[in-house]
């Protein structure tokens, strides 16, 4: 038998004496005592009874009892069906439920309709406490109890709505709010993650034991680079659900993708799916919903215990926020996507080439417009139809977050037709002229197709010389192209990390680029937002060996905070002028 989470009672003759109807009852003190006792266990109590609705109500709120009770269902009617709506209303399993009545009649038919339930006749009532089905887990302040109450008035309210279940959770004023503080509330996580079955969509167990728990979870994140982890907290118009839900998404694939029963047919799986951009879940096992539907009864909060249920303001949702450049953004992105509407600039692979936010996207742009340049990139078959395509060159967002960490690897070309040169990217060229590899070699050193034809490489070959591997002269000309064209904008900048890490030579590239950028920043008014402040030792790198790149997810939760408070405060002066 498994242990109990819902009591369903009969009245007469079991949870009092007497028959209501037929002229009065006699209250038993130990009963009510019973289910106060019960709900400290987080046992919750409903009712399943032939009887006047009215009168019934009227006699438990008279002995003190009512509060105690969810989902009563009390009605001169076959008691099968009754308990069948207590079952639906609860999202509880039957296995989990004991119904008590007198009658055996009753017991047999709820049986007959649910041949899993646990039922008993009221001779259990006086050990129910000392049975271990009945143990339950401490809450001396009722929450369960107090979260089924929700449950129970937004029940009424449905039924009192006219129309579809969609116009029922519009009404509902639904919150979620999205938090990365893992530790702090792993215990309510571990728990969500060995325990929810119904929405749990990957079922990837944890070991019981707390420690082992938390290095498998610590593994886990580690194995994939970058990865996001976080928890999910739900409020409506009836109460606080609390945490209810926990991700954990690496490489576009969950490891965790899982929810509460508590928010169940709320949407809010799907909606947090979608918001954090779809990322491949493999299902495992039966789930009880799917991740596909359009949700748009939902509102993003700071935090849903927030006492003033502040929204994210309307300004601050609809600000256009470009996030441009490498992996510090991709491991960043879902702290920003949760507040604006973003436009994430990263590095794209093509035909095996890595084109990325480059510093020379604005002189380059440029110098293609020329007829020169357009038969270029005609004749050319090896860049992305939007290569070109850049929110710096349509001036779309309201706001610039920049970073330039890529540029360590911005191997520089020169187009022998039009004299202009670009920033390609290609690990098994780098740093080298075209002309040095066969093409039979490239097959070689891929160990496969590379990606494009020998034609295709052969046209490389003839129309690019290599330039230089880092041209300090030619970025810092870059850098005053690019900050010319979002001069009058709202642009943060971000100051890299040039003191931690193992490769002395990256370190010393970002060196160079901060002393460009920092006073070209002050200059044009930009902010700053700066890497050292977080990483001050090889505790904050991704890994002790990271080469300075890479870091720990405290610190890309520091660097995403501070920039978002920039935002805010940029998006409530703009508020208040309009």
């Amino acid at each position: 038998m498994e242990p109990v989470r819902l009591v369903i009672w009969d009245l007469d003759e079991t949870f009092w004496n007497g028959t209501l109807s037929e002229g009065g009852i006699h209250p038993v003190e130990k009963h009510i005592t019973l289910i106060k006792a019960l709900s400290e266990r987080g046992i919750v109590n409903s009712i399943c009874s032939k009887n006047n609705f009215g009168d019934a109500e009227a006699e438990l709120k008279k002995i003190g009892a009512w509060e105690y009770f969810i989902f009563p269902q009390i009605a001169f009617a076959p008691k099968g069906p009754m308990i069948k709506a207590i079952v639906e209303a609860t999202n509880l399993r039957p296995e989990t439920m004991m119904f008590i009545d007198d009658n055996p009649m009753n017991l047999n038919e709820v049986l007959f309709f649910y041949p899993g339930m646990q039922v008993a006749d009221p001779g259990i009532i006086g050990n129910m406490l000392e049975d271990d089905r009945f143990q339950g887990k401490p809450d001396a302040g009722m929450d369960r109890l107090a979260r089924y109450k929700v449950l129970e008035e937004k029940h009424k309210d449905r039924q009192d709505i006219q129309g579809d279940n969609i116009s029922f959770l519009k009404q509902s004023g639904i919150r979620v709010s999205f938090h990365y503080d893992i530790e702090k509330e792993f215990d309510r996580i571990h728990e969500l993650v060995n325990r929810t079955n119904q929405l749990n969509f990957t079922k990837n167990r944890w070991p019981e034991d707390r420690g082992a728990a938390w290095n498998m979870f610590q593994n886990e994140f580690s194995e994939r680079f970058p990865a996001v982890s976080g928890y999910v907290k739900v409020s409506d118009k009836y109460g606080n659900y609390g945490i209810c839900g926990f991700f954990l998404i690496g490489e576009r694939r969950a490891t965790h993708f899982l929810f509460s029963c508590r928010i169940m047919s709320m949407g809010v799986e799907q909606f947090c799916w979608n918001h954090l951009m779809r990322p491949h879940v493999n299902v495992v096992g039966d789930v009880i919903s799917s991740l596909d539907g359009h949700v748009d009864w939902i509102e993003i909060v700071d935090d849903v215990d927030d006492v003033s249920n502040n929204f994210i303001s309307e300004y601050a949702k609809n600000l256009k926020v470009c996030l441009r450049g490498a992996c510090d953004f991709t491991s960043m992105e879902h702290y920003f996507r949760a507040r604006y509407n973003v436009i994430g600039e990263f590095p794209l692979a093509y035909k095996s080439w890595a084109f990325s936010p480059w510093v020379r996207t604005v002189a380059v742009t440029e110098a293609l417009q020329t007829p020169e340049g357009r038969k270029l990139l005609q004749a050319t078959s090896m860049f992305p139809e939007n290569y070109l395509e850049s929110a710096v060159i349509s001036g779309e967002a309201d706001i610039y977050v920049l970073s330039f960490s890529v540029e360590y690897a911005a191997h520089l070309y020169r187009s022998r037709s039009t004299g202009v040169t670009l920033s390609l990217c290609n690990d098994f060229l780098a740093g080298q002229d075209f002309s040095e590899t066969s093409y039979e070699t490239l097959v070689q050193k891929f160990g496969r197709d590379p990606g494009f034809s020998e034609s295709e490489w052969e046209f490389m070959q003839n129309e690019f010389e290599f330039f230089a591997h880092h041209d300090i002269g030619m970025f810092m000309a870059d850098v005053c192209k690019l900050f010319e064209k979002l001069k009058g904008k709202k642009v943060i900048v971000l100051v890299l990390n040039e003191r931690i890490g193992t490769d002395n030579w990256i370190r010393s590239v970002y060196g160079n680029i901060n002393r460009i950028v920092v006073p070209l920043s002050k200059i044009y008014g930009f902010d700053l937002v700066d890497y050292g402040k977080y990483v001050r030792s090889t505790d904050d790198l991704a890994a002790p060996d990271d080469r300075g790149v890479h870091f720990s997810r405290e610190v890309y939760l520091k660097m995403a905070t501070e920039i978002m408070d920039i935002c805010d405060k940029y998006a409530l002066e703009v508020e208040k002028t309009d």
